[in-house]
């Protein structure tokens, strides 16, 4: 039995399901969960269906977290979705369920769960939730509103199609918009940014440091954030702006948080990076990946592991 029957199994025989993803969500995060949702409730229109998480206004337009009592998971199915390792999942009480499944993308270094279903190839999450519906068409259903969901968590993950994009991902994304639904707006909704936002963009570019083997990178403190008054909308805008230098070669944003570490963003045009995330407290794609530092000294830890990284491909 494959671990996608297996799942199946599981939704046909749970009457309560409750959907988590990661903290600090992206599109695919959403797409994947929300159109996992939709999913299920167009198949099984008798199944109590929940999506739960921290709200996130700058991500509103995609869907409305809910909040359930704690009863609600007593004989729950669980499944998280987009999340390599536990500590990340957003709402801590996705352990409290009866049966837990796990749908990811990411390098599966932490296969918690019952079920455990990772394909750490694909394009993004929202992708294998498609290919899920794909493989069991002839007992799901999924409507317009969830295709959409799927179109931009697939949108999202990608880049609008800069990365993890091979033939599988187009082909899934010509099915989607077979559906009914308006994929120009949430193009331009996701490539949309706020005016705040636009002046923080430039601060960027005027302060970002290129090291000589093309490692770019922005410190960001908490009074440089708090500067642009960017509010909701968030600083996941700046992480590709950095890449889009064309000398550069791997990046990063490096953004304090309210308790004084800092949050690690890492991207690279062709190196893999996700071996400098695992060791600072991190992870995830090999060429995308996050970490976390305690300080700057930390930081210039980090910098100095990626430029090194860099120096040795240049010599070979």
């Amino acid at each position: 039995m494959t671990a996608q029957t297996a799942i199946l199994a599981q939704i046909k025989a749970a009457q309560t399901i409750i959907i988590h993803r990661h903290q600090r969500p992206d599109p695919d995060a959403f797409g994947s969960q929300f159109g996992l949702a939709e999913l299920i409730k167009t198949s099984f229109p008798q199944k109590e269906v929940h999506v739960v998480g921290k709200p996130v206004p700058s991500m509103a337009w995609m869907g409305k977290m809910e909040k359930i009592p704690d009863k609600l998971y007593d004989d729950a199915l669980v499944i998280v979705t987009d999340t390599a390792n536990s500590p990340r999942v957003d709402d801590r009480r996705f352990d409290y369920g009866k049966v837990l499944v796990k749908i990811d993308h990411h390098p599966n270094d932490e296969p918690y769960g019952d079920y455990t279903w990772v394909i750490e190839d694909a394009s993004s999450t929202s992708a294998m939730i498609f290919a899920f519906y794909q493989e069991f068409a002839n007992e799901l259903k999924l409507s317009d509103k969830g295709a959409a969901y799927l179109y931009a968590g697939i949108v999202g993950d990608t880049g609008r199609f800069l990365y993890g994009t091979n033939s599988t991902t187009m082909n899934i994304v010509s099915e989607l918009m077979k559906f009914k639904f308006d994929w120009v707006t949430i193009n331009q909704q996701m490539e949309t940014i706020s005016l705040p936002a636009a002046k923080a963009s430039g601060y960027v570019y005027e302060h970002m440091t290129t090291t000589e083997y093309g490692f770019n990178y922005i410190i960001l403190t908490n009074d440089i954030v708090d500067e642009f008054n960017l509010g909701d909308f968030g600083t996941a805008f700046i992480v590709p702006l950095l890449g889009k230098v064309n000398t550069v070669k791997a990046w990063a944003v490096f953004e304090q948080q309210d308790d004084g570490y800092f949050r690690v963003r890492l991207r690279s045009r062709n190196i893999v990076i996700n071996e400098i995330a695992k060791r600072h407290g991190g992870g995830g794609h090999e060429l995308a990946a996050g970490a976390t530092a305690k300080n700057i000294d930390e930081i210039h830890d980090i910098i100095n592991e990626a430029n090194n990284l860099l120096k040795e491909q240049t010599i070979k």
